[in-house]
């Protein structure tokens, strides 16, 4: 038991640590990739005066204080955004590391939650200041998602038989397995096919559901009801976490970003009706990855 102990707190220790890295370069992709700049080069510099950060300078959060927020070449003040996103981020897989563990999931489910966190943060930012969500995020989170699914199906699977013994069974996982029928055995000892089909199901639905929806304000409204960018964000959204969260992240962020809207126009009185929805939508799926299907019964029980 001790060392099962020492090794979940190893776990949280390097979780929170890996987070507060990813942080660091997600900062470099918030800034770079809306403006059409490389994330390879230049290497990363000072803005004012062009000295470039040494490696013992870039080290997440310990630089930041040890530099006492200036350059060090030329002593402009350093933003405590740096530090801060570093830090959320760490929080963030530090939460993510938690849930796997709480939720009784195998360790080879956290490398699909941990890009997914980071792509989450990376693309809330962008939309919340520029009003995008970049294609290099949703396109790269696809394939990563496919390719998780073949290398380690594991963290996908497990998930389904956790989920179902939480919440009485999913919705799509239990029609998986209803039209499975007699073959449901044979998918059993086929976890990369099973992994796959849980991967083509949620990006199918997620790409359908909002692209429904934007074309349908094109035709009724002239106008779409959002951008394409949410389209597939909610992809990418299902192809890491399947169907079942694509129809919990649609409807928790629609009633969340419904809920701002509305705070906005009439406590704030705000003319503007525009919202981004990228952060709801990005919020939704971090409420499940930290939940999984358990967040169904809260439904069951409020409303």
């Amino acid at each position: 038991m001790r060392e099962l102990g020492s090794i979940v707190v190893l776990v949280h220790v390097v979780s929170f640590c890996f987070g507060c890295i990813v942080g660091s370069f997600l900062n470099v992709v918030v800034w770079r990739v809306p403006r059409g700049e490389s994330l390879l080069s230049p290497p990363s510099h000072c803005p004012n005066c062009g000295h470039e950060i040494r490696p013992w300078e870039n080290i997440p959060i310990i630089s930041w204080l040890v530099l006492r927020a200036r350059c060090s070449g030329c002593g402009l003040p350093i933003s405590i955004r740096y530090p801060l996103g570093e830090g959320a981020t760490g929080i963030l897989f530090w939460l993510v590391a938690l849930a796997a563990f709480r939720r009784n999931l195998p360790l080879a489910w956290l490398p699909g939650a941990f890009y997914l966190t980071g792509s989450l943060l990376a693309a809330s930012l962008i939309d919340l200041k520029h009003r995008l969500i970049p294609n290099l995020i949703t396109y790269s989170g696809l394939v990563v998602s496919i390719v998780l699914a073949l290398l380690i199906p594991q963290g996908r699977i497990s998930v389904f038989s956790n989920d179902a013994a939480v919440s009485g069974g999913l919705l799509v996982h239990s029609a998986i397995r209803g039209l499975a029928g007699e073959f449901q055995a044979d998918l059993i000892q086929m976890p990369a096919v099973l992994a796959m089909l849980d991967w083509a199901l949620g990006a199918a639905l997620g790409f359908a559901i909002l692209g429904s929806f934007s074309v349908l304000g094109t035709k009724v409204f002239k106008s779409p009801l959002m951008g394409m960018g949410d389209v597939k964000l909610l992809a990418m959204i299902g192809g890491f976490l399947g169907a079942d969260a694509v129809l919990f992240t649609t409807l928790f962020g629609s009633l969340t970003g419904l809920f701002f809207g509305l705070v906005r126009r009439y406590v704030f009185r705000s003319s503007d009706l525009s919202v981004a929805f990228g952060p709801f939508l990005s919020l939704g799926a971090f409420v499940w990855i930290l939940f999984g299907g358990s967040v169904w019964e809260f439904f069951h029980k409020v409303f």
